[in-house]
């Protein structure tokens, strides 16, 4: 395993602690967490988030995520695509009930030596706290 996997690897394990069911492609290019909580306002209260991982990670960050398409708004109404939220756009996965949510990194901010997929996910949460 590259070195760039078995750090993969150790940051996979210490998000499994909190994501129990968590699972990782063999060749290490995705991420499954299941039971991803969602923060105040979203119906259900847990989706599956699924994080394509890059091939040049950890040097670069993953530029999205993918979520569960019924995603609804405490307030009954649907979720009509705000901002960064894709039916088909990067999207081979819509078929399987995903919705691509851009989360790209303009800035460039992503620091490989700071940042990694914890961060990455948290990063999600705080996103999806405020969303529009």
């Amino acid at each position: 395993m590259a070195p760039n996997g078995q750090r993969l690897r150790l940051e996979v394990a210490q998000l499994a602690a909190a994501y129990p069911g968590l699972r990782i492609a063999q060749d290490d290019s995705w991420v499954l967490i299941p039971e991803f909580r969602l923060p105040a306002g979203w119906e259900p209260v847990l989706t599956t988030v699924l994080v394509i991982v890059p091939a040049t990670y950890p040097e670069c960050a993953p530029d999205g995520f993918f979520l569960g398409s019924l995603l609804r708004r405490h307030d009954g109404t649907v979720l009509s695509r705000p901002g960064h939220y894709f039916y088909d756009y990067k999207n081979p996965y819509s078929g399987l009930g995903y919705v691509w949510y851009c989360l790209e990194d303009p800035d460039r901010q992503w620091d490989p030596l700071a940042d990694s997929l914890l961060t990455f996910v948290e990063a999600i949460r705080t996103y999806l706290g405020t969303a529009d």
